[in-house]
């Protein structure tokens, strides 16, 4: 098949390694391992990225063979009408509606997928260049919904209002109602697309995130690992991720807390960085933890897996955040391909992945308590921890590869999969 993946945003890099990211770059590196021709669509600048070659997601400068052709939109006296709008709009304060990405994305689409068998958007707040571009060349829509990201945007605190929120709503019923199949990362999306949005649920497909297993099941020198990354040769609680709201890490640090009262040789690992930041440090000074919490900041992707071999423990403390969150952690899939213990609060999709005593440890969201004392069971327990661990590996590689991803989305491309 040829398939082209549109992914719609001017405010960050293909090669930076986020979630987002890494989620689309295995699903065309999945897609193209399977023999299929998978472009991605993008923008870069006011050019329009157009490429199979994925070391887009590895290098920043682009050679000029992986940008598209544009129509109007690649017109210098086009981008000069855009530049003079544009100045406009920030010196008035105007709402910013992506129109001129929208048309730049629908003109290489129609300029460069000609003959392509069905188009897959990822759904991004104010975007509709794909849905356009579909309709006009008669090519199937595939629209993928990590979120509600106008629900997300208000449970942030910084809400979408006026125009621009009027334009958000009026592109994502467009993209909703163009698409033939709209994929969802978890069955509680699902159902929220449903009741809110009035979505079919004929069109709705679930497909939870995976990892991959073969990067995540070698076996790397622990000892150099933790040299490299300064890390002491005791027990290790490890998280891994963004420092996002919807991650309780305050409460992690409350209940490491207690943890380290009954093994005060055990540290715990925060892989990652972001907004909630400087409450987190702020935690770990209040609970008088400096020396007990070691924090990375940011680390590539590609050094998760080791970093991963590493840890006696991983955890996942999630908050249930805004109805249409529906998120599916990346980090549960990639804990469980690590072959480790897992606990993770009981909320959403993860209590669908994770079953209790079998392939890891499940707590209420909000409760330290319970947290300390599953974090405790573990690290008290290597019989335990060794069972729960192979479980997890196991069902990582029989149901939550990407090669698995893969074959899945195919068989959705070609009407094959429902529900």
């Amino acid at each position: 098949m040829k398939i082209a993946y549109i992914y719609q945003s001017i405010s960050s890099s293909f090669a930076e390694p986020f979630a987002v990211q890494l989620h689309i770059y295995h699903q065309l590196h999945g897609l193209q391992s399977a023999g299929h021709e998978a472009v991605l669509l993008g923008l870069y600048g006011r050019r329009a990225l157009c490429t199979g070659v994925l070391d887009v997601f590895a290098v920043h400068d682009r050679p000029e063979q992986d940008f598209g052709k544009l129509g109007l939109s690649g017109n210098r006296l086009f981008k000069l009408f855009e530049s003079v709008v544009r100045r406009t709009q920030k010196a008035l304060r105007l709402p910013y509606l992506a129109l001129f990405d929208s048309y730049r994305i629908y003109d290489a689409a129609r300029h460069n997928l000609r003959g392509f068998d069905v188009i897959h958007e990822r759904y991004n707040l104010l975007a509709f260049g794909g849905a356009w571009a579909s309709r006009r060349l008669g090519i199937p829509y595939v629209l993928e919904v990590n979120s509600d990201l106008l629900e997300e945007r208000e449970a942030q605190g910084t809400p979408e209002r006026g125009l621009r929120r009027r334009f958000a709503v009026w592109a994502t019923r467009y993209n909703f109602q163009t698409a033939q199949r709209i994929i969802c990362v978890s069955s509680q999306l699902a159902e929220h697309l449903a009741q809110k949005w009035q979505v079919p649920r004929q069109k709705l497909v679930v497909m939870p995130n995976a990892a991959d297993t073969e990067a995540f099941g070698r076996a790397y020198d622990v000892a150099a690992v933790r040299r490299d990354f300064a890390l002491s040769d005791g027990p290790l609680v490890m998280f891994v991720g963004g420092f996002y709201l919807w991650h309780d890490l305050e409460l992690l640090v409350q209940s490491f807390a207690q943890v380290v009262q009954r093994v005060p040789e055990a540290r715990l690992v925060l892989v990652g960085d972001g907004r909630t930041r400087q409450s987190v440090e702020q935690a770990i000074r209040d609970h008088g933890l400096q020396e007990a919490v070691i924090m990375t900041g940011p680390v590539q992707h590609s050094r998760v897996p080791e970093l991963l071999a590493t840890a006696s423990v991983v955890v996942a403390p999630n908050i249930p955040f805004f109805e249409g969150h529906g998120g599916s952690p990346l980090k549960i899939f990639e804990y469980m391909a690590a072959g480790k213990a897992i606990v993770a609060t009981r909320t959403g999709q993860v209590a669908e992945v994770i079953e209790e005593g079998v392939n890891g440890l499940l707590v209420p969201a909000g409760d330290a308590a319970a947290l300390s004392n599953a974090l405790l069971s573990l690290l008290e327990d290597e019989g335990l921890r060794e069972k729960l661990g192979r479980e997890a590996r196991r069902r990582a590689v029989e149901r939550h590869s990407w090669q698995q991803y893969a074959r899945r989305l195919v068989e959705i491309y070609g009407g094959k999969e429902t529900g």
